[in-house]
């Protein structure tokens, strides 16, 4: 079994590329998707759990307004100095970045109307123990949106990068890339939240498109965004060289018009406690 725990964002170049390349191309797509599933009010009080460099944090902020308040907690200090040096969103709640791991959160029990948590509750140690602390930080009646991808099979670019891992590298950086698709499937995902206290328990499984608009060649560059890229540059470059030919040939059948086009498919639950 894939140990998700070591998929992390620890390395400074790591959060760099992941910001350039996946936050508009991936992440400001699904939380958008988040917000609309949750459907914050104006005035809310949110905390964003895993909120990496900020994506979904500075989006509900603007949903919100400025008499909202959002907090954004991560255990990954590189990733919150890229969050907090975004400009402040105008018009907007007031955003506080903590560093904290999801399980004990640092935040007091019953202050939220809101908690979300987008493609980071796979990566957690004690994912119940996490559950658990979303519910206790709620507010009565508060609501919680998690999201997790589903299986890598349905996340395309991925999918190619680890066929590519697969053929071309050690066994245990292939296996790393299997941590953000590890939950092991949206049933289980909502029974989790059942166990942990949670009701009125909504499942989807939608899926949007992953665009790469410079073909190929960003598809190379992209994978520095995920933390297997540092266990692959620490190999010779015959290795890399190798490795990276591979993934032009496993991303080459998602071509349409000179951009790298793939599905990707997430698991998503509302509920409140």
């Amino acid at each position: 079994m894939t140990d998700a725990t070591r998929f992390q964002f620890t390395n400074p170049s790591v959060p760099r590329a992941y910001d350039e390349f996946l936050v508009p191309r991936l992440f400001e797509p699904w939380a958008a998707l988040l917000l609309d599933e949750v459907g914050p009010r104006p005035g809310d009080c949110i905390l964003d759990v895993a909120t990496g460099p900020g994506t979904v944090a500075r989006l509900a902020a603007h949903r919100v307004g400025p008499g909202g308040r959002i907090s954004a907690a991560d255990i990954s200090e590189p990733m919150l100095d890229i969050a907090r040096s975004k400009p402040r969103p105008t018009s907007a709640a007031p955003i506080e970045y903590l560093q904290s791991p999801a399980a004990p959160l640092a935040a007091q029990s019953a202050t939220f109307d809101v908690v979300l948590c987008q493609q980071g509750l796979q990566f957690f140690p004690d994912r119940t123990g996490a559950l658990r602390e979303t519910r206790r930080v709620l507010k009565p009646n508060g609501r919680i949106g998690i999201a997790v991808w589903a299986e890598i099979e349905r996340n395309e670019i991925f999918g190619a990068y680890h066929t590519a891992l697969r053929a071309t590298m050690p066994p245990e950086l292939a296996d790393l890339m299997m941590a953000p698709f590890s939950w092991p499937s949206g049933t289980a995902l909502k029974a989790a939240a059942e166990n942990a206290g949670f009701r009125e328990i909504r499942l989807k499984t939608p899926s949007l498109p992953m665009v790469l608009e410079g073909g190929l060649e960003q598809a190379v560059r992209a994978f520095a965004a995920t933390p297997v890229s540092p266990g692959v540059a620490a190999l010779g470059q015959e290795v890399q060289d190798t490795f990276f030919a591979r993934v032009r040939r496993e991303m080459a059948p998602l071509m349409n018009d000179g951009k790298v086009i793939g599905t990707m498919t997430s698991n998503i639950i509302v509920a409140t406690c």
